[in-house]
């Protein structure tokens, strides 16, 4: 009876692994056709839960690496380097003032001066000019310009860009080409045994820093001068030759006419101031010679008759 009890044991512990097994071979026939039958977008994310689950047993599951997909890199617009040149002309003692104005207008958008010259425009005259160079947000740029050209009589107005969407683009993709030198160039130094070998990988670990270095001041440079535009200011003071309201042109006449008075009276000045020395000079000489001219008569007429014959 016993062995009869342990026989029937025995052939119920096989039933029951021979179940076990067939569960689990069909359990793993159903994921492998699900897989089969799913479409080629979704195999990363079915594979992350077959990794995931410690039940397989498998060990090609286990071994398999995680696959991440790549982020989208993120849209970059067109950059340009924006510039402008605008030729102001104001009246004569407005100079300052106008400049006073223009600066205001740049501050109040958020811009800089960047450069200031200002000279007289010829020898002896009070007339002035100045170029003035601003740094302004490239936001604010045709805003600034159009404030700028109603400061003044506005004579020229140059606009200019100069895209630079390429040149930025190879200098992001040589500065990561670079960057992944110089992580490469560390993991080398890390495994190397001798001296020779870290002098080596240290050399060239210095010139593709200096490399990177580099590539992040031409990155920052077209950064700050596609951020900024450049607004260059010229003012010219002109000399007024009339009331913009005489119609008439009875002021200017009368201008012109007071002009002439005072042109006759610096020229008499000047002729008086030549003949007045020489019509005093004159009238010593002549006031010399006559009494000279007296004391001789007076002295002739004292003189003895027989003298007076003789002469």
């Amino acid at each position: 009876m016993h062995r009869n009890k342990l026989v029937l044991l025995v052939g119920s512990l096989v039933a029951l692994l021979a179940v076990a097994c067939g569960g689990s071979g069909a359990s793993t026939a159903s994921r492998a056709s699900t897989a089969s039958s799913a479409p080629a977008g979704a195999g990363v994310a079915q594979s992350l839960p077959a990794q995931a689950a410690p039940a397989s047993g498998s060990s090609a599951a286990k071994s398999a690496p995680e696959t991440v997909a790549p982020a989208a890199p993120n849209p970059e617009g067109p950059r340009v380097q924006r510039s402008a040149r605008v030729a102001l002309q104001v009246p004569n003692g407005r100079f300052d003032a106008t400049l006073n104005d223009v600066i205001t207008v740049v501050e109040q958008a958020g811009g800089y001066i960047s450069g200031q010259d200002a000279q007289a425009l010829e020898d002896g005259q009070p007339l002035r000019s100045g170029q003035v160079t601003f740094q302004v947000p490239a936001a604010r740029f045709e805003a600034v310009v159009s404030d700028i050209r109603r400061k003044g009589t506005a004579q020229t107005i140059t606009i200019s860009g100069n895209d630079v969407s390429q040149q930025y683009v190879d200098l992001q993709a040589r500065l990561r080409n670079a960057e992944a030198q110089r992580d490469a160039m560390l993991a080398l130094m890390q495994r190397a045994t001798t001296v020779a070998d870290t002098i080596q990988v240290q050399n060239q670990l210095g010139q593709v820093t200096a490399q990177i270095e580099q590539l992040h001041g031409q990155i920052d440079y077209l950064d700050h001068s596609t951020a900024f535009a450049t607004v260059a200011v010229t003012i010219r003071e002109v000399a007024l030759t009339g009331s913009p309201h005489d119609d008439w042109g009875l002021q200017t006449a009368v201008t012109q006419a007071a002009h002439n008075v005072v042109g006759v009276v610096a020229f008499l000045v000047v002729v008086l101031s030549v003949l007045i020395p020489l019509l005093i000079l004159g009238a010593v000489l002549f006031v010399v010679g006559r009494v000279a001219w007296r004391r001789f008569r007076w002295e002739m007429s004292r003189a003895p008759a027989s003298e007076r014959a003789v002469e």
